[in-house]
């Protein structure tokens, strides 16, 4: 067995049944190796495309989404979705070739210091080697699974993929966990206590919750009655159409009515709650009453909060009924947020922000995932989207990195393959990775993409306004999306009627085929969201 084939196997053991990447000279051997073990290579367009793909059909397998690239330009490729699976924590392993040991020092050909560079961000940075392949591989994907999810990165060179391994059956064994946890009983005990004190409790739930808890959160949620709140990565954890969802925080849309609402409650309970979502600081400037159950994306945790298990924590919550009843503390600010919903266009042949979530939430399914891409549209979905059930609802927030919504849609496809999928993205991000389009169409991965045409970086504008800087390379010359879609081999419409983006899109759902809809928005029209 060589080097590579080891790799490939144990890789399969862990479950893995698809690559996503693009190939090269040194790492075709691990390639036709990971073919024989039975994992599948999905050849995407570019390599950051392929991560982030990867990352998010990874966190819904329950597994680590792998990533190969080759060494070099591929490598350097992979800086943003290992960004992104750190601070957004997705389970990500990414394997690239790297320049041989033997190699003179004066060979610098495509040389880069790659562990050097991946090591600050990756909780695993090691070298394949035909001595430590079993160990090495199985630690790296230990560490991706470890919660917080994050990443870990190997090289192997071309020549070390065909040695014969000399070492065989050694494995990783995970240490005993490095910190004590608090008893849940006891913290019952203590939330229950404060809950019954509390006139405005509001419950925050972060990044930091297991989506395995998401009946037991629901439950206890609903039986008590408590006024709750959500970061963007979670949502869906709660179905967002209950009377006690409050919105959603950490700087969407109607960000200021959400911060309003933090003020106004007397008990936060920052329930999983991350700050790595969070674009302000109130996390810190308020009092808080965080029920964390591992550390935060980047290994952070606030000082002298003890971790406690959620499931037995709920559990014994749910063991006594509510100790008291608060009605709705912030009816009014749910009216205002959603009050801010409603408007006209503000230009001819455009499309109000606000008729595009109506629209869209009227035919697609509850279990629909919907993935965006980073720009203003994603302030609009990330508040008003209304998630019905977990894991499905995803974007860049950590990170909050553009091209990722596309690229994220094919890999929610892949593994959801019966279930809808719908892409929002703006004008600017699809121009940098609409080409995946023709991936989608070759692997059998259909889904719809919402376009949201503004000619510009309307987010960045909008801050140049703000800050009454002069308005300069913010807008740029409209491409045909609906030709983009076609040259990829998907069907394309453009419309500024809300009800015929709405058949298209039901259409598609039925058939369960890729669909491009551009939908002219006025880029000023976000301004009375935020």
């Amino acid at each position: 067995m060589n080097t590579a084939e080891a790799v490939a196997r144990s890789l399969a053991d862990a479950g893995i049944t698809k690559a996503f990447g693009l190939p090269g000279g040194e790492v075709l051997v691990l390639i036709d190796e990971l073919r024989k073990a039975g994992i599948e290579f999905v050849l995407m367009r570019h390599e950051a495309n392929a991560g982030i793909a990867a990352a998010v059909y990874g966190k819904l397998m329950r597994q680590p989404g792998l990533v190969v690239a080759t060494l070099g330009p591929g490598a350097a490729n992979l800086l943003l979705p290992i960004a992104s699976a750190y601070l957004d924590q997705e389970p990500l392993l990414a394997i690239t070739a790297q320049l041989p040991d033997e190699f003179p020092e004066t060979h610098t050909h495509q040389l880069l210091p790659l562990h050097d560079t991946f090591q600050p961000i990756c909780r695993v940075v090691d070298k394949i080697t035909q001595g430590n392949v079993s160990e090495v591989v199985d630690r790296a994907i230990a560490a991706c699974m470890a919660r917080p999810f994050t990443a870990a990165y190997l090289t192997m060179s071309a020549r070390e993929a065909m040695q014969p391994i000399t070492m065989i059956g050694r494995k990783y064994n995970e240490g005993p966990p490095t910190r004590p946890m608090a008893n849940p009983a006891a913290k019952a005990a203590d939330l229950r206590a404060r809950c019954a004190m509390a006139k405005k409790p509001l419950v925050l739930l972060g990044l930091g919750v297991d989506v395995l808890n998401a009946g037991r959160l629901r439950r206890w949620i609903d039986e008590w009655q408590l006024p709750v709140a959500v970061t963007p990565k979670v949502k869906g954890i709660i179905d967002e159409t209950s009377p006690n969802f409050v919105g959603v925080i950490s700087g969407m849309a109607a960000d200021g009515v959400m911060v309003d609402a933090l003020n106004a409650a007397d008990l936060r309970i920052g329930f999983g709650l991350d700050p790595v979502e969070i674009d302000k600081t109130w996390h810190a400037e308020l009092e808080m009453h965080w029920v964390l159950e591992a550390r935060n994306a980047t290994g952070a945790l606030p000082s002298s909060v003890p971790l406690v298990n959620h499931m037995a924590l709920l559990d014994a919550m749910l063991e006594a009924p509510a100790p008291a009843r608060w009605g709705r503390p912030f009816a009014e600010f749910q009216q205002t947020r959603l009050d801010m919903l409603k408007g006209t266009a503000g230009a001819p042949d455009t499309m109000w922000p606000g008729d595009i979530i109506r629209a869209l939430a009227e035919v697609m399914p509850p279990d629909a995932i919907v993935t965006t891409d980073v720009g203003s549209h994603k302030y609009l979905f990330g508040q008003y989207w209304p998630s019905r059930q977990p894991e499905t609802f995803w974007m860049s927030n950590g990170l909050s990195g553009m091209a990722y919504g596309l690229s994220a849609a094919i890999g929610a496809k892949l593994a959801r393959p019966n279930v809808p999928v719908l892409a929002a993205v703006g004008d600017g991000g699809f121009s940098m990775n609409a080409q995946e389009l023709e991936t989608a169409v070759r692997v059998n991965a259909p889904f719809i993409t919402i376009v949201l045409e503004d000619s510009s970086y309307s987010l960045i504008k909008l801050s140049q306004e703000n800050k009454k800087l002069e308005p300069y390379r913010m807008d740029f010359n409209q491409i045909n999306n609906v030709k983009m879609a076609e040259a990829c081999g998907v069907k394309g419409l453009r419309t500024s009627n809300p009800d015929e983006m709405a058949s298209a899109v039901k259409t598609a759902v039925v058939r369960n085929e890729s669909l491009v809809v551009a939908v002219p928005v006025h880029y000023a029209d976000y301004r009375k969201l935020f």
